[in-house]
């Protein structure tokens, strides 16, 4: 059993990792673009290469492989990933932060 102390403590930790890659790597990705106010300029790349119809869908298809990644770890948790330096938690912190994204790009397009 997982009492509601527990899920609260490890929500707040898993959600402040995920808030310092983002205050720490924010702009790496965009840097020209972060300094002009846009720090999410490169999720609109796959919307503006064509690839996808819309912001939404492109973080939808990071998040696809995102699951994909966390379903082929997850199988057999007592095997090594190749990446050693990438963890479970890692990836689980970066859809925390592309699901945070969506939000933020869905509200944008529905204006």
């Amino acid at each position: 059993m997982t009492s509601i102390e527990t899920v609260l403590r490890e929500h707040k930790i898993i959600c402040k990792r995920a808030y310092d890659v983002v205050e720490q790597k924010g702009m790496d990705y965009a840097r020209y673009q972060h300094k002009n106010g846009d720090t999410l300029a490169n999720i609109s790349n796959s919307k503006n290469w064509g690839i996808v119809d819309t912001v939404c869908q492109g973080l939808l298809v990071r998040l696809g492989d995102k699951f994909s990644r966390l379903i082929s770890l997850t199988k057999n948790p007592k095997e090594q990933a190749k990446v050693k330096n990438e963890k479970v938690s890692d990836t689980i912190e970066d859809m925390i932060n592309y699901l945070i994204y969506l939000k933020i790009k869905y509200e944008e397009e529905r204006k």
